[in-house]
């Protein structure tokens, strides 16, 4: 008697925006403030803080996962770090008996922006990823809004997208996190236990 697998329930469409700039100072910080590592985080100085388990799914599907951040150098370093990241991976939705990992990807998709070794506080990262974020909610490209950023900045953004019917998960570390915007999240991931040690 052949059993067949149990169906798959509606899977939404889950798009990630990751603020790396402003999650690789915050993760430095917590370094520095005696912090220590999991296993799994990765980690380049002033460029990215990355561990595969920072995207929770939940019954979504991620169609892609996009890692916004700065480097300082040539465009050859800029497209050795933009490798880097692309090989960091993100866990995808598995459900019992099936592997969905394989055929939809699950590498982060770099956006290096380059920055002047002086340069203080620019805004393409925070700019590019509200502009992408947005225009895909407007779209109707995605059903949830997976951002993983702890700054208050991001509320206008997080209210526009509910407001155009889009469920917004906010992923931050505990360094910096504007209390606003884990309010205003329609689910809220703490990061501190996915990069750090107890």
């Amino acid at each position: 008697m052949n059993v067949l697998p149990q169906p798959l329930p509606r899977l939404g469409r889950m798009m990630v925006f990751i603020d790396g700039e402003n999650l690789v100072c915050r993760y430095q910080d917590m370094i520095a403030a005696g912090r220590r590592r999991n296993d799994d985080t990765r980690h380049l100085k002033d460029v990215f803080a990355w561990a595969p388990r920072a995207v929770w799914p939940a019954l979504n599907v991620v169609l892609r996962a996009t890692y916004y951040t700065y480097a300082v150098g040539s465009d050859e370093i800029q497209l050795e770090i933009a490798g880097q990241i692309q090989a960091l991976t993100f866990v995808q939705y598995n459900p019992p008996g099936h592997n969905l990992a394989p055929g939809l990807g699950n590498t982060l998709y770099p956006k290096v922006f380059k920055k002047l070794k002086n340069a203080r506080n620019p805004k393409g990262v925070d700019i590019q990823l509200s502009v992408d974020a947005l225009s895909n909610a407007y779209q109707d490209n995605l059903d949830v809004v997976y951002l993983v950023a702890g700054d208050g900045d991001y509320a206008p953004l997080v209210a526009e997208c509910q407001r155009l019917g889009k469920s917004v998960f906010v992923a931050a570390v505990s360094s910096g996190l504007n209390n606003n915007l884990k309010v205003l999240a329609d689910r809220f991931i703490d990061l501190d236990g996915i990069f750090f040690e107890p």
